[in-house]
This record gives C-alpha cells, structure tokens and sequence, in this order.
C-alpha cells in the first residue's frame, strides 16, 4: 500500500520560472487532500561578509546587526511568497489546508531535508535548474543532493535555464 500524503514541502528558490514547480505541489496537495509547506532556504551570509562585519563591530553588536539583517531578508522573502500565494491561488480552490509558509537560513537541501523532517513531510516537491554538467560533478546540486540523502519521495520538476 502506497503511504498517504498528508504533508508535502515544497522547496523554492522564488525565481523566475519556479511557478511551474508550484503548481505542481497544488496539484499533489489538491489530488491528496495534503498541507503545503511553502520553504525557501536562504544561503547563510558568505565568510568575507562576516568577517568584514566582525572586524568593525563588537562582537556584540555584530551579532545583533547579523540578525537585523537576517530578520528584514526573511521577512522580505515571506512577505513575496504571501503576494506569490494571493496571485496564484484562486480564491475558490482551497479544498486543502492554507500552506504554511516558512523561510529558513542555511545550506538550502539541508534546510530542506530538516524541514521535511520537522513537519512529518511525505513528499518533497522542488525544481532542478538545468547546470553545466562540469558543475554538478564537482559541486552536485540541491536537487540531487535532497534525492541523494532524503527518506521521502522527492518530485523533482525540470525549470528551464535562466535567460
């Protein structure tokens, strides 16, 4: 017997072209009668960036400046899923819970696989961009690296490659 979904995550880098992806976790939640959990995974701030923070304020107050920063930028990212969501939902399709929306720093399938496991996920829904084979070999990508290290069944959508 295959498992119920009741709680899908759909992972999104809110670029141009992910609407496809989202459309598609509506369309599994609508066929399951399932949660969305709506993620987008914010890369933690670059080392030169810290470093450059730390070296001109206390420790301190670099801290609380690193959080200032990160609190306006999740808020900012929730605020376009919140808009996202208005646009491309229709307001008489809801036969399916409201989707959770939840914006986390760190390395994206990491928060991923983390979120997945914190809201009892059944499924992952994210898009693959399309990257030069050279860089996968040596880097991978996220997408591969959710296949690789996830429990649950990952729907990978392809998104065509940036203009």
């Amino acid at each position: 017997m295959l498992p119920e979904i009741k709680t899908i995550v759909y992972a999104s880098d809110i670029r141009q072209g992910s609407r496809v992806v989202f459309r598609m976790a509506i369309k599994q939640a609508l066929a399951n009668n399932a949660q969305i959990v709506f993620l987008h995974a914010c890369e933690p701030f670059d080392s030169e960036m810290q470093d450059m923070v730390r070296d001109y304020l206390p420790q301190r107050i670099s801290n609380l400046h690193a959080a200032r920063i990160l609190e306006g930028h999740h808020q900012r990212v929730h605020e376009r899923i919140e808009r996202f969501l208005r646009e491309e939902l229709e307001a008489d399709i809801h036969p399916m819970p409201e989707p959770k929306i939840v914006v986390r720093s760190g390395k994206p399938d990491q928060v991923i696989l983390a979120v997945a496991e914190e809201f009892n996920a059944e499924l992952i829904v994210m898009g693959d961009r399309a990257a030069p084979a050279l860089s996968r070999m040596f880097l991978g990508s996220t997408a591969q690296n959710v296949i690789h290290q996830s429990s649950v069944p990952v729907l990978i959508v392809p998104l065509a490659k940036p203009q």
